[in-house]
């Protein structure tokens, strides 16, 4: 409860408190005798058993009232869970298809590398003359690796080319 409304009931309940202390002062002031006292009561006998009742119709209408806003609460919690499974499921696709981008990633990081190292291996070997050598020179030792290595990334290349294109 707010403190303007808490201010408001507490406001209330001292007026009543004290309209119904000034009607009993005012009362026992105005009538002389205990047995007149008594009959001036039994005079509202009706009113408090109507009070009474308004008092307990008031309480049934107040379960009501927390009964429907219970079922609202029910919904609103129903509809919440229906939103988070849903967005679970968005975070999953999301989390799939980013693990499927960083797989491809790193393929073309991987075709990129095999691409560069294939081209450098080339230019090496253009870059030796074409022409035999001797098992002893250190030139045909170089020709024959570069040679080796280019083979070793062409068979990467298809490797890693199936593995990106399953069946071709």
């Amino acid at each position: 409860m707010g403190s303007r409304h808490g201010r408001f009931v507490l406001l209330a309940a001292a007026c009543l408190i004290a309209v119904q202390a000034l009607l009993g002062l005012a009362v026992y002031l105005a009538l002389p005798g205990w047995t007149e006292r008594g009959q001036f009561g039994d005079m509202f006998g009706i009113v408090n058993t109507l009070f009474s009742g308004l008092a307990f119709a008031g309480v049934i209408y107040a379960i009501l009232l927390q009964r429907e806003d219970l079922a609202l609460q029910r919904e609103e919690l129903k509809l919440t869970r229906e939103e988070l499974r849903r967005t679970a499921e968005a975070q999953e696709k999301s989390e799939r298809a980013l693990t499927s981008q960083a797989t491809a990633s790193n393929q073309s990081a991987r075709l990129a590398a095999i691409n560069y190292l294939l081209a450098h291996y080339e230019a090496e070997l253009k870059r030796l003359p074409q022409m035999t050598f001797a098992l002893e020179d250190p030139r045909f030792r170089q020709k024959m690796s570069l040679e080796r290595k280019r083979k070793e990334l062409l068979q990467l290349l298809d490797k890693v080319f199936d593995e990106i294109a399953p069946g071709n």
